[in-house]
């Protein structure tokens, strides 16, 4: 293989990396899928998406440069005299550029008079002839905004119990999918579940970014969070980790949970699977999501099932399954039935057993499913048209056997 002086790649790696690099930081409300920017430089930073270029000023000048930084270097030299050096291979073409075609990144070259198409990003570009400046290149003297999917967040969300507590944790992870470092400012992680890109509400969001306070903010019925660094960069083809605000909370309650559906016909021993969940309040709002749970045993995090948080607001009591007891057992058993169609009077014993060395809480819910006209027990309450629920404490290692009476019909 021939070696290439090594001033040729060096101002080759120049000539395409100093522009992005230097180029003014953006404005940006980050979306999980894509983000709006806003931005005053002489070219536009990121690629674009098509249709969404929004001039913020009532009467601007032509805008004829618009492609992305990263391929500014290979469209000013169209019509010129280039070498190309292949960036793998012992491979090179000299001729005259032609064409730069974004929508495949590829080049066409002509050689000799005989047109060649390559591919962009395989090839280092070494000018032959000096260009001259175009004209129509001038600085943009207004702001402009646009969406790119070129940056976007998304949420990293985990709850962590331990003792009588549990630990709200919430981190943002930043992704630049350009091959050029973003320099970002004043600006928003934005939380949307909409699959089609939307245009953001400027006015709202640049006012948004004026109230810099470090918190979750539900306002128009959308949900941001505004970037405490004044000025935050992100590396070609990287992700960033930062921190988000996040909360402690008490432990209202924690109880082992069975859900239990019987028809008329049901008969025999039904086994019962509890479930742990946990009840608390949050102290202040947080990000809708997947939230894995982990459950804290000295330094050591076990990790738990990823539950589904829909709604993540201050002071509103959340309950949430993190997984199967190993402590609580059980099962039903049909003693006796008048019929196995309805109307019938059915007898049931419910069987719980407490594994662990501590007393646990306790709760199950039966559904019939068919109406209950009437309920005998002193320990099941009725919980609506079709239900019954038995709940309470039972004793470290211990067992203990309910039975109630319940007359179904149509």
């Amino acid at each position: 293989m021939k070696k290439q002086p090594a001033y040729v790649y060096v101002s080759v790696l120049l000539g395409t990396l100093t522009q992005p690099i230097f180029a003014a930081p953006i404005d940006a409300v980050i979306g999980l899928s894509n983000s709006q920017i806003v931005e005053n430089n002489p070219t536009i930073s990121l690629s674009p998406i098509s249709g969404t270029l929004l001039p913020l000023q009532d009467n601007f000048a032509p805008i004829t440069h618009l492609q992305n930084d990263s391929s500014t270097n290979w469209i000013n030299e169209v019509g010129q005299e280039v070498r190309v050096e292949h960036k793998q291979r012992d491979l090179n073409y000299t001729g005259t550029l032609t064409q730069i075609q974004q929508n495949n990144r590829s080049m066409w070259l002509s050689i000799n008079g005989r047109l060649t198409q390559l591919p962009l990003d395989d090839f280092y570009l070494i000018p032959l002839e000096k260009s001259e400046p175009k004209k129509d290149q001038a600085a943009l003297a207004f702001p402009v905004s646009y969406q790119t999917n070129q940056l976007s967040w998304s949420p990293q969300l985990s709850l962590i119990f331990e003792n009588n507590q549990v630990t709200l944790s919430q981190q943002a992870l930043l992704s630049n999918h350009s091959n050029t470092q973003i320099d970002i400012r004043k600006s928003l992680l934005h939380y949307s579940n909409n699959a089609n890109p939307q245009r953001f509400k400027i006015e709202r969001s640049s006012l948004a970014m004026g109230d810099m306070k470090q918190e979750v903010n539900y306002q128009d019925n959308e949900i941001s969070y505004p970037l405490e660094e004044n000025s935050l960069s992100i590396s070609p083809y990287s992700n960033t980790l930062i921190s988000l605000p996040s909360s402690k909370s008490k432990i209202e309650k924690q109880t082992q949970q069975a859900n239990l559906y019987t028809y008329g016909n049901s008969s025999g021993k039904i086994d019962l699977n509890f479930y742990n969940t946990v009840r608390f309040s949050l102290p202040k709002d947080g990000f809708p999501g997947a939230y894995k749970t982990f459950w804290k045993k000295g330094s050591l995090l076990i990790p738990s099932d990823t539950i589904t948080l829909n709604t993540v607001r201050a002071n509103n009591p959340l309950t949430v399954t993190t997984n199967k007891s190993q402590d609580v057992t059980g099962y039903l058993t049909l003693v006796s039935a008048t019929s196995e169609k309805l109307p019938t009077t059915q007898v049931w014993t419910a069987t719980i057993e407490n594994h662990s060395d501590k007393a646990q809480q306790y709760s199950v819910e039966h559904s019939t499913n068919s109406i209950v006209e009437l309920l005998e027990s002193d320990t099941a309450t009725q919980s609506n048209a079709k239900g019954i629920n038995l709940s309470g404490s039972i004793k470290a290692n211990s067992t203990k056997t309910m039975t109630y009476k319940i007359e179904l019909k149509n």
